[in-house]
């Protein structure tokens, strides 16, 4: 792997991590034309230090998907070197249109550390959903900074504590 992509899949990693630890982003899907982020540079784009979250390390997921060849059509054309990514807020929310500034200001940095990189185009959508509609293996999850909370982070995983 050319090391400019190695250092675009750090570069990547390491804003992921900084907008996880600062704004609570739990879900990336991250979804691209084929062959545009390949398996070596998948898990360095995922990876972050959880110790550093304010939340359960488990609760902050990354899915790549890549698309099918000739099936990534944008404005009515394939479209060989693009990226989609939907980020969702589930665990905690946006409190103030200044967290959704600085989130955008975040991801902003994206395209120029990994993206760019590899002459990709790309587009995010961030949605957010209502903490009590979210379980994990069928529970609820924990109210935030509760010793039940700290428990599952604990064990890295949901499960049911006595």
């Amino acid at each position: 792997m050319p090391n400019i992509f190695r250092e675009g899949a750090f570069q990547l990693s390491k804003t992921i991590r900084a907008i996880s630890t600062n704004l609570q982003v739990p879900v990336w899907y991250i979804k691209h034309s084929p062959n545009n982020i390949i398996p070596t540079e998948k898990e360095p784009l995922a990876k972050s230090n959880h110790r550093s979250l304010r939340l359960p390390a488990f609760y902050v997921q990354v899915h790549f998907i890549e698309d099918v060849p000739g099936t990534a059509i944008v404005g009515g054309k394939v479209h060989p070197h693009f990226a989609a990514v939907t980020i969702y807020h589930v665990a905690r929310a946006f409190q103030s249109d200044a967290m959704k500034q600085k989130f955008l200001t975040g991801i902003g940095n994206i395209p120029n550390l990994f993206f760019e990189t590899k002459e990709m185009e790309w587009e995010y959508l961030i949605a957010e959903a209502l903490r009590d509609l979210w379980k994990m293996n069928g529970l609820i999850e924990p109210q935030s900074g509760s010793e039940r909370e700290k428990r599952w982070a604990q064990l890295n995983k949901a499960m049911k504590l006595s």
